[in-house]
């Protein structure tokens, strides 16, 4: 092996050429291999401490990566599902386009910035007062039906109280029919005795 093959800078076969060049070669990192000199490091720094267990250097932790509306702004945000900046475009009203252009919301979009937009007139008072009136318009007939439906469940209650009343009386007639019948041929026995 030729001295510029060897990688390990404690080798004393290509020590002299090393020192006379002053260049140690360095493995690439896709074929680093442990040196000997590093080993030898290794086992010194295991003699010196033997009670504690060796572990290998932790990897550096990676820095947190920032999360995408931190780094992006709505107006630059150029992707139409992005829900970290939906809110924004809506309120905005348009989807922001790379060439400046403004693209049109979907058609849920559009519905619930025209929903934000009547609250918002509303609470801020531009006198726009169709949502309130709307609100409480549909507020009364909700009551207006419920207090229908409660009068409709009244009567019903009412009727039924009347059918039953009315069995009961023509339970009674029924009985009273029945009676007359048995003793009407004893009624007319004693008519035709009488000679009435």
């Amino acid at each position: 092996m030729n001295w510029t093959d060897c990688t390990d800078d404690g080798c004393q076969i290509h020590l002299s050429e090393k020192q006379g060049s002053a260049w140690y070669p360095q493995f690439t990192r896709k074929s680093r291999k442990t040196s000997v000199a590093h080993d030898h490091d290794w086992r010194q720094a295991m003699e010196a401490n033997p009670g504690e267990d060796w572990a290998p250097q932790q990897p550096r932790r990676r820095r947190a990566r920032r999360a995408h509306h931190e780094i992006t702004g709505s107006e630059h945000c150029f992707n139409d599902s992005c829900n970290e900046h939906r809110r924004e475009k809506v309120d905005a009203g348009y989807y922001p386009r790379q060439v400046g252009e403004k693209g049109e919301l979907s058609k849920n979009d559009r519905r619930e910035h025209e929903k934000r937009r009547a609250v918002r007139t509303r609470l801020e008072g531009e006198g726009i007062e169709k949502s309130i009136t709307d609100v409480e318009a549909r507020e009364g007939k909700v009551l207006d039906l419920r207090s229908q439906l409660d009068r409709a469940a009244q009567i019903i209650v009412a009727k039924d109280n009347d059918l039953k009343r009315l069995d009961k009386e023509k339970e009674k007639l029924q009985q009273a029919y029945n009676r007359c019948k048995q003793r009407m041929p004893q009624m007319g026995g004693m008519l035709w005795k009488e000679g009435v």
